[in-house]
């Protein structure tokens, strides 16, 4: 049995600071709430943030406590909570000499923060630059902070929820130095992170693409925000109401990327720590809107009641909002598991989009794993080729599903585990098994048309070997024969009589020879046997000579009972090729004692049969070239041919001819 890795500090942070931070918040909201302050705006921010940067940065330290990333998200949310506590002590203690200390904290303390929240894009995701070449941006970015924390210390003046008082300590000049100050550096770490995060999804692979793509969408608005923020009057306050709406971005989107392309591997067991938390931040903001719409509409009056009231529609909320986080994290983190008509919709979708620009297999396995919310997937073909991959398939050893179509093997479905000992649920097994058919009807297309092809070249190779056969037989056969008889016909005319007649023997022999020899190409053509007897006689004709009584192996026919349609000269002879073919490999290497050919023909289709008692085909046997030739000549007239085995052993060739 593992042995428990206990409570190390890094995890001990990483419940203690979100927890710390989430009650410094309520403690801060609480307490400016019921002082009346006259402006909570950045309050709401400082709850935004405190709610759900801890949230995250607790889960990457809980994982990756050597990582960066984690701490700095810690930090962002610990200045705000501390701005939100501080604010809240200043204003609920007013006169008293902790007043004076909050009001002070207020002031500096959020960009303790704020900075470290800036410069995570420019570490993420791995808490390393992008190149070296960074690091003197980093180090006078946090140089630059670092000055701008201390400058906002001793500034002039002190800013608490909209009221403003001297700062004992004041030096510097808050309108000329201070607020120039923190828009140059607030500006320059934002648009420094966009950059390095920009360069890394432009400089990284598909993978790194897909990874990063939110998170650098979110520091872009939060860029956004920032500048406007900076440059917009501060009434309306528009600025702060964008901090708001889009500093919680970052989280959000970090969290997409860990939980659906697994950014930092963190095991799915943190699922529930999410879903309170966000219900948590959901309620605390509802909260926080009930108590303002309380305070506006009873004013002063309202006393204990304001927050009762909001106390009520948080514990009459608790539960539906609940559900509705748990059904959207899972949606997150599964997919359309539970959604299987979903699932299928979207994979029919993506299999139709890939199919009008090259290869409907090509995107597969990204689909079903972006469905699924699954870390790898591989889709193979029945010879084990990879056809389709998706993440790392050396770990798509989750769960294996058979894709098999009109009862034949086409391929497999390789799935991962979406973390490591966490076996796939038996939803996840249901979903796979319905996107299973799609996928081995899109195998079975790729193989038959594969097979379409090869046919097509084949046929081609065929053809143009029967052109070079009649050429070198024209040429060395015909020509050669017939010059040679022009030549004894002009001895036959400049000889005396006595000697002309030779002549002329010798030129009838030429052309009785090469009429022969006519007559074996025309057969070769179209056997002269169809056009004299017709496709049944032919058949006989060709069974008495291949199982005549001399024979070992006797070739029975069976006459069907109606008599066959008028055919086409093209089906008849690929009617009596496969049948001649067919006869050819039972005789030769079947070892059958008898063979029995059977042609028979209904409305629509004309059906060649030739069964023999002999030893079968071997398990491992090779398609041959004759074979191969009978399966292109049915393939051509828009028929099959099969070959299988028969019910007391032996082989059944059937092919079935559209008439």
């Amino acid at each position: 049995m593992p042995r428990s890795p206990g409570l190390t500090p890094s995890r001990l942070a990483a419940w203690a600071i979100p927890l710390a931070c989430v009650a410094a918040v309520l403690a801060g909201v609480v307490l400016t709430l019921t002082s009346g302050a006259v402006d909570t705006g950045y309050l709401v921010v400082d709850a935004a943030v405190g709610a759900t940067y801890p949230v995250v940065g607790g889960l990457i330290i809980a994982r990756r406590p050597r990582n960066p990333v984690g701490w700095l998200f810690a930090a962002a949310g610990a200045g705000l909570s501390a701005q939100a506590l501080a604010g809240g002590i200043a204003v609920a203690f007013a006169g008293a000499p902790v007043a004076g200390l909050a009001a002070w904290v207020v002031n500096w303390v959020f960009f303790a923060g704020l900075g470290p929240l800036l410069l995570l894009p420019l570490l993420l995701p791995d808490g390393r630059l992008p190149s070296p070449r960074w690091r003197p941006v980093l180090v006078g970015l946090a140089s630059a902070i670092a000055a701008l924390t201390v400058l906002l210390m001793f500034r002039d003046e002190l800013w608490v929820w909209g009221d403003v008082r001297p700062n004992p300590v004041g030096i510097a000049p808050t309108e000329t130095v201070v607020a120039p100050a923190f828009a140059v550096v607030v500006i320059a770490v934002a648009v420094s992170g966009v950059a390095a995060l920009a360069l890394r999804v432009r400089g990284g692979g598909a993978e790194v693409r897909r990874r990063l793509l939110p998170i650098l969408a979110a520091a872009v608005v939060i860029a956004v925000a920032v500048i406007a923020d900076v440059w917009l009057p501060p009434e309306p306050p528009v600025g702060v109401w964008l901090f708001a709406v889009t500093l919680p971005l970052l989280p959000v989107a970090t969290a997409v990327s860990v939980f659906r392309y697994r950014l930092f591997d963190i095991e799915l067991g943190v699922r529930r720590t999410v879903v309170y938390a966000l219900v948590t931040g959901i309620l605390l903001a509802a909260y926080l809107a009930v108590v303002a719409a309380a305070h506006t509409l009873l004013g002063s009056s309202g006393g204990v009641v304001v927050p009762l009231i909001g106390t009520a529609v948080v514990a009459v909320a608790f539960a539906p909002v609940r559900d509705l986080v748990q059904r959207a994290v899972a949606r997150l983190l599964f997919g359309d598991r539970g959604d299987p008509h979903a699932a299928l919709s979207q994979l029919g979708r993506r299999l139709q989009a890939a199919g009008a620009s090259g290869s409907p297999l090509q995107d597969s396995a990204e689909t079903v794993a972006i469905t699924l919310r699954l870390p790898a997937v591989a889709v193979s073909d029945a010879e084990g080729r990879t056809v389709s991959s998706f993440g790392e398939t050396a770990e798509a050893t989750g769960a294996s599903v058979p894709l098999r179509a009109g009862g034949r093997l086409e391929g497999t479905l390789a799935v991962a585990r979406r973390s490591p000992g966490e076996a796939l649920s038996t939803s996840d097994l249901t979903v796979l098994d319905e996107i299973a058919r799609p996928l081995a009807l899109a195998l079975a297309a790729a193989r038959l048309g594969r097979e379409a092809q090869a046919s097509r070249e084949r046929l081609a190779i065929a053809r143009e070997d029967e052109r070079r056969r009649l050429r070198r037989e024209l040429h060395d056969g015909l020509g050669p024969g017939l010059a040679a008889i022009g030549v004894q016909l002009d001895l036959a005319a400049a000889a005396p009589s006595e000697r002309a007649g030779a002549a002329i023997g010798r030129a009838r022999a030429l052309t009785e020879e090469l009429v022969g020899e006519v007559r074996r190409i025309v057969h070769d053509l179209r056997p002269a046997a169809l056009d004299e007897l017709g496709l049944l006689g032919a058949v006989e004709d060709l069974a008495l000579a291949s199982g005549g009584p001399s024979a070992t192996t006797p070739v029975e026919v069976v006459t069907p009972r109606h008599p066959l349609p008028r055919l086409s000269a093209a089906t008849e002879v690929a009617a009596y090729r496969i049948v001649q073919e067919s006869l050819a490999n039972a005789l030769r290497h079947s070892g059958a004692a008898r063979v029995r050919v059977r042609v028979e023909a209904d409305d629509a289709v004309l059906r060649v049969v030739v069964a023999d008692d002999g030893r079968g085909v071997p398990a491992d046997a090779v398609e041959g070239v004759g074979s191969g030739s009978m399966r292109d000549r049915a393939a051509e007239l828009g028929g099959v041919l099969r070959r299988e085995d028969g019910p007391d052993g032996g082989t059944i060739v059937t092919a079935e001819l559209p008439l």
